[in-house]
């Protein structure tokens, strides 16, 4: 992961780049929303903090799906558009997680819990981006859908371009190829 040493446009740049290869390949290159939204998605968990951004009442990083279920179940009677928010996280990290890093979700044996998950997390923004005539309920009705073959399409860009000495450390690879040097 980055810690903010690399320009955000350069890690855009990068995923923006194999993203529209890796859809081109899967015969996808016409979704462009969707590969606008994994790009920025990509963006975004890039940076660490991003990644585990949110935080139990304690202060401690919430780092598994369930906490992140509980915490939007828990803000749902305080505030809906963080329980939004956090729902569309968790689809998010599904989504980054069993494509990224589908080796590590598959050794756990939840892979399966994952892509239920973001499916459903997905869905539910959808449904709530509509019933409040906001947010992207398109968007977020076809990452629900279709969640399955975007994560496979992560797993492909991560197995096809990042490479295999990207293997034991996934932004290794990505880190050295942004800065321009060899492995």
């Amino acid at each position: 992961m980055t810690t903010g040493k690399i320009n955000p446009a350069s890690i855009k740049s990068f995923f923006s780049s194999l993203v529209n290869m890796s859809f081109l390949d899967l015969g996808k290159e016409k979704d462009r929303d969707a590969a606008a939204y994994l790009i920025e998605m990509l963006t975004e968990f890039a940076r660490t903090e991003s990644l585990y951004k949110l935080h139990d009442s304690e202060g401690k990083k919430i780092q598994t799906i369930v906490e992140m279920i509980l915490e939007s179940k828990n803000a749902r009677a305080d505030n809906a558009g963080y329980e939004r928010e956090v729902r569309k996280y968790v689809g998010d990290f599904a989504l980054f997680m069993s494509g990224i890093f589908r080796d590590y979700v598959n050794r756990g044996s939840y892979l399966r819990y994952y892509m239920n998950e973001g499916m459903k997390s997905y869905f539910f923004v959808s449904r709530l981006d509509l019933e409040r005539g906001e947010g992207n309920p398109i968007m977020f009705s076809k990452l629900s859908r279709e969640f399955e073959f975007y994560s496979g399409a992560l797993d492909y860009m991560r197995r096809v371009y990042f490479g295999p000495e990207s293997q034991g450390d996934l932004f290794k690879s990505f880190t050295a190829r942004l800065s321009g040097s060899k492995h």
